[in-house]
C-alpha cells in the first residue's frame, strides 16, 4: 500500500513541509560573514545605522556613544554565534541532500545608500547619457543590466565596494558601449550615490540629490 493512501499520511506530510520549510528559516540566519564581517560595519550603511541607533538610545535615557553601541553588538554577536552555528549543522546537511540549499541571507536594514550604474558617451565635446536605471529615455542595455542577478551584483558596489570588481565591470561595460556606438570617441563609466529619500521627501515628491562616485574614462576606439 503507497504510503499516501494511509490515514497518518496527511500529519505525516504536514510534519515534513514544516521541517522543510523551517530549514530555509534556519539557513537564511545571518552567519560569521555577516555577523563578524569587519568590512561591512565600515560600510556607509552601518555606520549610519549606529549613529542613529546611539542617538535614539541615548534620547531615550540610555546614554551610549557609536564605539561602546558597537562594541557591545559586537559581544552580542559573538553570543549569537555560539547558538547559530550547532543549530544551522543539521540543516545544512539537509540542504545538501535535498539540493534546497538556502542561498539568501536575512539583513539587518535595507540599503539606504544606493550606487546607480550610469554610461555616458563623448559627443560633440559633450557626454551625452545612454544609460540611466529606469528611464525610458536612456534605456541602453536595459534588460540586461535591470535583471534581477545583475542588479544583485551591481548593489554589491553601494554595500562593500571592490575596486578589482568594479573596474573589470566598466571596462567590460565600456567595451560593450564602444563596439554598439562606433560614432564615439570616449565611454564613461560611473557610479551616482545618493541618499534614500525619506517618506516626507517621497510624499512632497522631491528627487535626491546625489553625488558621483569612482568616474573611469575610456578610449572606445582601444576597445573596439
Amino acid at each position: 500500500m503507497p504510503p499516501w493512501s494511509s490515514p497518518a499520511w496527511p500529519h505525516l506530510r504536514a510534519t515534513l513541509l514544516a521541517l522543510h520549510v523551517l530549514s530555509l528559516v534556519v539557513l537564511s540566519l545571518p552567519d560569521a560573514g555577516a555577523v563578524h564581517n569587519r568590512r561591512r560595519w565600515q560600510t556607509a550603511n552601518a555606520r549610519a545605522d549606529l549613529q542613529q541607533t546611539a542617538a535614539r538610545l541615548t534620547a531615550w535615557g540610555i546614554p551610549i556613544d557609536e564605539l561602546e553601541l558597537k562594541r557591545r553588538l559586537w559581544a552580542m554577536g559573538t553570543a549569537y554565534l555560539v547558538v547559530q552555528r550547532p543549530l544551522v549543522l543539521p540543516f545544512v546537511w539537509y540542504g545538501r541532500l535535498t539540493g534546497s540549499r538556502q542561498g539568501w541571507r536575512m539583513f539587518a536594514s535595507p540599503q539606504r545608500h544606493p550606487a546607480e550604474l550610469h554610461v555616458d558617451l563623448e559627443g560633440d565635446g559633450q557626454w551625452e547619457p545612454i544609460y540611466r536605471p529606469h528611464s525610458d529615455r536612456y534605456a541602453w542595455n536595459r534588460e540586461q543590466f535591470e535583471h534581477n542577478r545583475f542588479r544583485k551584483f551591481l548593489g554589491r558596489f553601494a554595500r562593500g565596494f571592490i575596486a578589482r570588481d568594479y573596474q573589470q565591470t566598466a571596462r567590460w561595460v565600456a567595451t560593450k558601449a564602444a563596439r554598439e556606438h562606433p560614432e564615439a570617441p570616449r565611454v564613461l563609466v560611473r557610479l551616482y550615490r545618493y541618499d534614500t529619500p525619506t517618506p516626507q521627501q517621497v510624499a512632497a515628491g522631491e528627487t535626491p540629490a546625489g553625488r558621483y562616485e569612482h568616474a573611469m574614462r575610456f578610449d572606445a576606439e582601444a576597445l573596439r
